[in-house]
Parts: structure tokens; sequence; C-alpha cells
């Protein structure tokens, strides 16, 4: 008698014991794919931004020639809408499932796009009251930023 409850509990204590490791084994596998996905989602996010990039630096670039050549009146700044981050924005709070090295260089990067574009929005909207040698130095703001991002992004 002492054997089948013996067996029993060994039986059931080794269930429970299985069916726990499973669980941390499933949801590890779970967060491993949350992961990737999201890697992937940002990779394709950053990656769609990257063909504007030359075209940007040499917008800017431009920009700070005339303003430095005194040639203020050849630039034609329109506002535009500040684009978003759709990928980023959404996942904000899974990016820990990235690890903290990646975390800091993604933050890093959407960071400094934000910081450009907020430079860019203010260069495009405030830029007929600044003085020359502010919409020179907001110019040169914009495309730190955007070198910031682009570095640490590659």
């Amino acid at each position: 008698m002492a054997d089948g409850i013996g067996s029993a509990t060994v039986a059931v204590f080794s269930a429970v014991c299985l069916g726990y490791i499973t669980q941390f084994v499933a949801e590890d596998f779970r967060r491993f794919r949350d992961g990737s996905a999201l890697a992937a989602g940002l990779s394709g996010e950053l990656s769609s931004y990257k063909p504007a990039l030359p075209i940007l630096r040499d917008m800017l670039r431009s920009w700070i020639g005339l303003v430095a050549g005194g040639r203020r009146t050849e630039l034609h700044l329109r506002p535009f809408d500040r684009p978003v981050d759709v990928v980023f924005d959404h996942a904000v709070g899974k990016l820990g499932l990235l690890g903290s090295a990646t975390v800091e260089s993604v933050v890093f990067v959407y960071s400094n796009l934000r910081a450009f574009r907020m430079a860019l929005e203010m260069v495009t909207t405030k830029g007929v009251e600044m003085s020359d040698e502010e919409l020179r130095l907001r110019c040169e703001g914009c495309l730190q930023a955007l070198e910031r991002a682009a570095e640490r992004a590659e």
C-alpha cells in the first residue's frame, strides 16, 4: 500500500514539475518570437527612412549655405505634418524584449529622429521670424540630429 501512495506522489510531483517547466519554456519561446517580430518591425521602419537620408542631408546643407551666403530669400519653407513612427510608437511597452543594449540604441535613434523632426518643424513654421544666425544654427541642429540617428542606426 505504501508503494502505491509513494508511486502516486512521485507521479503527481513529476506531472506538476513537467507542467511548470513547460510553461516556462513556452513563455520563453513566446517572448523570443515577440522580440524577433518587434526587432524585424523596427528594422523595417528604420530601413524605410534610409532612402530619404541623402535627400534630407543635401536639402539641409543647401539651406545652411543659402542662409550663410545671404541668400535667405531663395528658401521656400513650407509647414508639414510631423511624421509618426507607427511601429515604434505602438511597441514602446515591449522594447524590453530586445535586450538592454539594443533598447538603448533603438531609443537613441528614435529620439534623435524626433529631435530632427521637431527642429525641422520649427524651421519651417517659424523660420521667417528668425534671424539669419538663428535659422542657420537651427538648420545645423537638424542636420546634427539626423546624422546622430543615421550613425547609430547603421
